[in-house]
């Protein structure tokens, strides 16, 4: 388990994160050095975007008076934020500073690969730039999807009141069902495993890791 500080901000990698990673980035098939390669770069953007990602939330966070602490983990990454009492638009502002974040970070990553265009790069920067733009931008739309505990079903969450917890919780459920069935007609079998356990996680209101985790205690 890596343990390390970012901007005064303990973090915590887990094994189970870079496992899933290199599923993600193409290890079930990788059969030659060069394919292992692609799957490393996969595993490096994919932790430095995630992280990226989770000091949004942290900093704002902290912001407001929270104790903030990370952990990467296989199914993402998870910003704990005890000591924090936020209202409902602080804690909207809390789960939106993730995606803002990844997005900023596409863009940087935009930015260089146009002002590089042309120069003759490695191929494992190309996958690099390939990767960065896929993590920031795509995952950053999925993750705005309302299905609890990802950003979005936070946010609609929060917009809808405590009073509205079960329509929230339907609203990520049911959709989380669709994407899983069209995740499975794509033959994108992992995919399709993870949103059955979001949409378990809504239906039943089960714990499960993800997204931000306000009052609560540090992540182990």
């Amino acid at each position: 388990m890596l343990r390390f500080r970012v901007l005064g901000i303990p973090v915590t990698v887990d094994g189970w994160f870079w496992l899933s990673g290199a599923l993600l980035g193409g290890g079930m098939s990788a059969n030659t050095s060069r394919a292992w390669a692609i799957v490393a770069v996969w595993c490096g953007v994919m932790f430095l975007s995630v992280l990226v990602h989770e000091l949004g939330h942290a900093l704002v966070g902290r912001h407001f008076g929270a104790q903030p602490a990370i952990k990467l983990h296989g199914f993402g990454g998870l910003t704990a934020l005890p000591g924090g009492t936020f209202s409902r638009g602080q804690s909207i502002l809390v789960s939106g500073a993730g995606p803002l974040a990844g997005l900023l970070l596409g863009f940087a990553v935009l930015a260089v690969a146009q002002a590089l265009r042309g120069v003759d790069l490695p191929r494992l920067a190309h996958v690099a730039f390939r990767d960065g733009l896929y993590i920031n931008f795509v995952w950053t739309a999925l993750n705005l999807l309302p299905i609890q505990p990802l950003d979005g079903g936070q946010i609609l969450r929060d917009i809808l009141g405590p009073r509205r917890q079960q329509v929230t919780a339907r609203v990520g459920g049911i959709l989380a069902v669709g994407l899983g069935v069209w995740c499975l007609t794509l033959g994108q079998i992992y995919m399709a495993v993870m949103l059955g356990m979001l949409a378990y996680h809504n239906f039943s209101q089960g714990p499960m890791q993800g997204g931000v985790s306000r009052g609560e205690s540090r992540p182990e």
